[in-house]
């Protein structure tokens, strides 16, 4: 396999080290992260709409608030 160099800004490398340091790192933090956001999700919805999206009869969709 070829591989090639590509040298990138130090500036692209400092944010990308920074966005790195906000993922999960660890299970804990993933199960955070999915709790959080079914938090959210589950304040938007009704209890049918919560059980028909857990039992994988509809999707969600997301628009920008206005």
């Amino acid at each position: 396999m070829k591989t090639k160099k590509v040298e990138l800004s130090d500036e692209l490398i400092a944010e990308a080290k920074a966005y790195l340091e906000t993922l999960p790192k660890n299970p804990e933090e993933v199960i955070e992260k999915w709790a959080r956001l079914g938090q959210q999700v589950a304040g938007d919805m009704t209890e049918r709409e919560a059980m028909n999206f857990l039992l994988g009869n509809v999707g969600i969709s997301m628009q920008a608030n206005k």
